[in-house]
């Protein structure tokens, strides 16, 4: 019986030593999207607690995933969002120095600029935002003309 215990409680001891450090770091990150819902669980049918603007910074274990539990940086909001809308929060990063360049051979090659995973995220939330509102108009335009299509069949 004391073994029993003793295997237990050396294996209680494993996961808190290992899984307590890794609860315990949070990430800071920014809301990438216009607007984001900060909801009560994980999920698009839980309640709404908040909405957070574009660059709000909120701390989280990851900055990307499913569903991510975050809070404010003040601590008084927690809830979940989608981990499509955030990014790592940007940090201060030393330039490099500037590789000398002979002149006997200038570069005709422009570099383009790649964008990162962030910024792409965020065109298609806009596009997918901008396409959304595009369809509620012309849903509202659809219900307008069937108006007026009946208004003038009872006329006739």
């Amino acid at each position: 019986m004391r073994k029993h215990i003793r295997s237990i409680v050396l294996a209680a001891a494993a996961v808190a030593a290992f899984a307590v450090p890794a609860l315990a770091e949070s990430t800071l990150c920014t809301i990438t999207a216009p607007e984001m819902r900060l909801r009560k669980s994980p999920s698009k049918k839980a309640k709404v607690v908040a909405i957070l603007k574009k660059d709000t910074k909120v701390t989280a274990a990851q900055c990307s995933g499913g569903w991510v539990k975050v809070s404010s940086e003040d601590g008084k909001l927690n809830g979940y969002v989608g981990g499509w809308a955030l990014a790592s929060a940007p940090t201060q990063v030393a330039e490099a120095p500037a590789t000398q360049v002979s002149d006997a051979a200038p570069s005709t090659v422009a570099q383009k600029e790649v964008p990162s995973n962030e910024k792409l995220a965020m065109q298609i939330t806009e596009l997918r935002l901008n396409v959304l509102g595009i369809e509620r108009d012309m849903q509202q335009m659809h219900k307008e003309i069937r108006k007026i299509k009946s208004t003038l069949r009872r006329r006739k």
